[in-house]
């Protein structure tokens, strides 16, 4: 995956998914986007933003499992079910339920690496198998998750996080479009304002190399 910027439109280029992207919002240097996939009535939603952070501040915050809730939206906590090495791991997350959706969780794995430009890329995939479903809670499932991180310059990044998850249960499809968007969205903005103020600024992770 690539991310540059023409002008202020934000573009991306993969080989996922022929199907050309609907903007569904843009605004301040973010957007939400999605199209069709190939999986049966699911969509795909790319996320994108421009965020003042160096990149290990930005990982370090997607770490901190303790303050997800205070970012991801509608999530009610996460936890690691397995610490494989310091770039992976596996982990659950579980989201509020809100009528007439009821609560769901997800559990994945997840890698990170830094490519030769200082792009970080993480890798998510299902690992659902690794725990039985919670009383009370749908388990979703991801078809496909990917986080691109690119410095622009130092103390600024680009994201785009792209993703294919499968809600289960019985919700009408316009129902999960609508939610999905308008969820990413707050996710974004959420980000945006809390991530360059986050104290974890102030870190560095000996294995992330930063643009200078």
């Amino acid at each position: 995956i690539r991310l540059s910027l023409v002008g202020s439109e934000m573009c991306i280029r993969d080989s996922w998914n022929p199907a050309p992207w609907k903007t569904w919002r843009t605004k301040d240097n973010i957007m939400v986007s999605y199209r069709a996939s190939e999986y049966k009535d699911l969509l795909e939603i790319k996320a994108q933003a421009k965020i003042h952070s160096t990149l290990s501040g930005f990982i370090y915050f997607i770490e901190d499992l303790t303050q997800v809730d205070k970012w991801l939206d509608n999530v009610q906590s996460a936890e690691i079910i397995q610490q494989i090495s310091a770039t992976e791991n596996i982990f659950i997350t579980r989201f509020k339920g809100l009528w007439p959706v009821s609560a769901r969780e997800m559990i994945v794995h997840s890698r990170f690496w830094q490519n030769n430009d200082l792009s970080i890329e993480i890798a998510v995939t299902d690992a659902g198998h690794m725990n039985k479903a919670t009383a009370n809670a749908i388990r979703v499932h991801v078809h496909r998750a990917h986080w691109h991180v690119i410095p622009i310059k130092a103390g600024e990044i680009e994201i785009t996080y792209q993703f294919v998850v499968d809600p289960k249960g019985n919700i009408p499809q316009w129902l999960v479009k609508s939610m999905t968007l308008r969820s990413m969205w707050r996710t974004l903005v959420n980000l945006k304002k809390q991530l360059p103020s986050s104290p974890w600024q102030q870190q560095r992770k000996a294995n992330i190399q930063e643009l200078q």
